[in-house]
């Protein structure tokens, strides 16, 4: 049974992923507000599909934790699966990811990620990433969207942790926004390069926002240490 809910959930993201990429693709071509509007219609469409064919259900918790007159924030999550590519729009209000400029080449998929705003940046470029990193997530915010980074840059499984990138330790420095941590526990769920699902409740917790006045490193640390200690939390 888990095997055939695993298939039809599968089939339906692959179909409902290609639906939203063409009507994105046409929305984007009006206005970058369209095609972040279509987005949400995704990230809700995810959310259903993966409640009503796997059971798996997503529960957000902190939400009075995020900035209640502004949506100029920034939001530094554990990545563990490819829920938290997508959920986050039907989360927040026109959220732009910090991502990879590799994904930009995806016909279709990345044409959306680049008319949706999202911040593309090339991990391999050293000192010009963070200039981009920087620029490209002072834009978004001026303009009141959040913006989600992965400290981490990549997935990693329940209870393993990778390196916390410096870019989000230059964010909080140079931008001047609250920065919220958020823990996760979806790749209990849905595992990275899996095709099964398990069926669960997949939690998304907003923390309370990063102290202000930290250095760099110190930030980097700290934001480590509460967004671990709250996955390890979930996990159980």
């Amino acid at each position: 049974m888990r095997f055939i809910r695993s298939l039809l959930f599968n089939i339906y993201f692959f179909c409902t992923t290609l639906f939203f990429c063409t009507t994105g693709a046409i929305a984007g071509v009006f206005s970058m507000r369209a095609c972040s509007l279509n987005a949400r219609g995704w990230g809700k469409a995810l959310l259903f599909g993966m409640r009503w064919l796997t059971g798996i259900k997503c529960e957000v918790r902190g939400l009075e934790n995020l900035p209640a007159d502004t949506n100029a924030f920034i939001v530094a999550s554990k990545h563990q699966s490819t829920l938290e590519t997508v959920a986050f729009h039907a989360i927040l209000n026109r959220p732009a990811y910090i991502l990879k400029k590799e994904l930009l080449y995806i016909p279709l998929f990345g044409w959306n990620l680049s008319l949706s705003g999202c911040v593309a940046i090339d991990r391999s470029s050293g000192a010009k990433a963070m200039r981009s990193i920087l620029n490209g997530t002072k834009k978004r915010l001026a303009q009141n969207r959040p913006v989600i980074i992965f400290p981490e840059g990549t997935r990693t499984p329940p209870g393993a942790t990778a390196h916390y990138n410096p870019g989000v330790g230059l964010l909080y420095e140079k931008c001047g926004v609250p920065v919220i941590p958020a823990a996760l526990n979806s790749g209990l769920f849905w595992r990275k390069r899996s095709f099964m699902k398990n069926s669960g409740t997949i939690v998304i917790e907003f923390l309370p926002a990063m102290p202000e006045g930290l250095g760099s490193r110190e930030f980097i640390k700290e934001l480590q240490d509460r967004i671990e200690t709250a996955c390890q939390t979930l996990n159980k």
